[in-house]
């Protein structure tokens, strides 16, 4: 059973969105659109965004800004999503990828624009490894963007005994962790094993649509690499991924 859809990030190639996706079409099923900073990506028009995304024979989700403007309040990061949200509707994503805010602030984003809750995937990251908002996750029935460079990275592995945790993971994002801040290859990663158990555990819940594997790494040479990588050890663990 193919259990995982593999997913490279817009940004792997130096090119605008447009070519870069045209690049990666027939090579990827599916590729994470990396919207990065809020202020640059809402000034994105057709020729950052252009229409033939639509065509292309590609699935989407759109990761949502690093720098989401919290601080102004949650009217203003919630019309900032929701603006981001309506430049990216027309290529379908199939999910929101965000980045933790406090509790309180993802309450009132969900109060705010409760269709979000369909789409929305929380990812854990340095500070913020979900446990803070797992009351809101199951309250709102949220998915989860699992970063395994992440956990192993800064220690989060408490998560994975969250109740319930892998049957609500959407994504994952897999790299060989940021020991020094920039995203390496998969092939340092530090605990194979652990990847494994992971994503054993993760196709068990996956039989009724793939999980998104983006192999979350910034240029193509590390990519490719990470691609073989990934290939050797799933046919070694019996796991697949569709095309």
């Amino acid at each position: 059973m193919n259990v995982f859809r593999r997913a490279a990030p817009s940004c792997v190639h130096p090119l605008p969105v447009g070519p870069a996706c045209a690049r990666l079409a027939g090579v990827v099923p599916e590729v994470a659109l990396m919207f990065l900073e809020t202020e640059a990506c809402l000034a994105y028009g057709e020729e950052d965004l252009p229409s033939e995304l639509a065509t292309l024979p590609l699935r989407y989700h759109v990761h949502l800004p690093l720098d989401v403007p919290w601080e102004r309040g949650v009217e203003a990061a919630g019309a900032a999503i929701d603006a981001l949200v309506h430049k990216a509707a027309f290529v379908g994503p199939h999910a929101l990828v965000l980045h933790p805010p406090t509790p309180y602030q993802l309450e009132g984003l969900l109060e705010r624009s409760p269709k979000l809750a369909a789409s929305l995937a929380l990812e854990n990251v340095p500070g913020a490894d979900l446990t803070a908002v797992w009351p809101l996750i199951e309250a709102y029935n949220l998915g989860v963007c699992l970063d395994v460079g992440h956990l192993v990275t800064y220690g989060q592995q408490r998560i994975l005994d969250l109740p319930d945790f892998f049957s609500r993971i959407r994504l994952l994002h897999v790299y060989g962790g940021e020991p020094s801040g920039r995203h390496l290859p998969l092939g340092a990663f530090p605990d194979p094993e652990l990847l494994r158990q992971i994503l054993c555990a993760t196709a068990a819940f996956a039989a009724a649509a793939p999980v998104s594997l983006v192999l979350e790494v910034f240029s193509w040479p590390h990519w490719e690499a990470s691609a073989a990588t990934l290939s050797q050890w799933a046919q070694e663990w019996g796991l697949s991924w569709s095309s």
